[in-house]
């Protein structure tokens, strides 16, 4: 069981976990074009000599229906409005990606709060525009989503992978005044749930186990939640998600540091 007090960066945690994971089914979950082929590196140095890190670049090859042509895909997850600010770093992404590795580069931003206050498209010149396709899941589709589940699940029907990946995003999508109620319908779903098994339901339950904490902190109630999903999160594999926060935190000071000192040196 996670025994960490505090999850930092949950989204980021969780999104990176099955980044590792199981790409192929977040690429197919997002219905992203494409065969997904593999991961790509993420971190990019800029023309200012500073660094940067995307969430995911992968590449994928045709599959003669959605895409024709091989290409990159840059995913970035946001949990607050696409700024001004924010599309121009998106900007830079494509560019070197596109630059770097002689590929064409489509932007996906998946976005769980701020849609509507998010900048649309950039353009550096008027021949150059950014226009990141935008993944979100309304609240109607979170309701229409968790009775699916719960009509499968007490039907004893198996869950479909994109069902799986459910239990975690329906959790991080929904809004703040739901998403305590709609978390714990999902534990008391996925512990009567018997179709999901072997590693795949531990690494469901891992990202889940991370939306657990994040909406319940270090409660008597993220205890009792956590104790429902069972065997699955004491699995030695949580050690990938515990190292990456660690690793996502020193990065950050890192970044921080870095920004300070180039303003320094100007």
């Amino acid at each position: 069981m996670i025994s960490k007090k505090v999850i930092h960066h949950p989204n980021d945690v969780t999104n990176k976990y099955l980044i590792d994971v199981m790409p192929e089914k977040l690429h197919d979950y997002l219905h992203l074009p494409g065969k997904f082929v593999k991961n790509y590196p993420t971190r990019i140095i800029r023309r200012d000599g500073s660094q940067r890190e995307m969430d995911w670049l992968m590449l994928v090859e045709p599959d003669y229906k959605t895409l024709f042509e091989k290409i990159l895909i840059n995913v970035e997850f946001q949990s607050s409005p696409v700024t001004e600010d924010k599309i121009k770093v998106l900007m830079d992404y494509k560019d070197y990606a596109k630059t770097y590795y002689g590929l064409p580069v489509l932007t996906v931003v998946v976005i769980t709060k701020g849609y509507d206050l998010s900048v649309i498209e950039y353009s550096k010149v008027s021949s150059d525009i950014l226009r990141p396709e935008y993944i979100q899941i309304t609240q109607d589709e979170i309701i229409e989503r968790l009775n699916n589940l719960e009509v499968k699940i007490k039907n004893h029907k198996q869950l479909t992978d994109n069902d799986a990946l459910d239990i975690v995003f329906l959790s991080m999508f929904a809004s703040k005044d739901k998403a305590e109620r709609v978390t714990e319908k999902i534990t008391h779903l996925f512990a009567l749930d018997e179709s999901l098994t072997g590693i795949f339901r531990n690494d469901i339950a891992f990202a889940f186990s991370i939306m657990i904490k994040k909406y319940f902190d270090n409660t008597p109630k993220a205890v009792e939640l956590l104790k429902m999903l069972g065997p699955e999160i004491s699995n030695s594999r949580l050690r990938d998600v515990i190292d990456f926060e660690v690793d996502y935190t020193i990065k950050g000071y890192e970044k921080q540091i870095q920004e300070v000192m180039m303003k320094l040196l100007k």
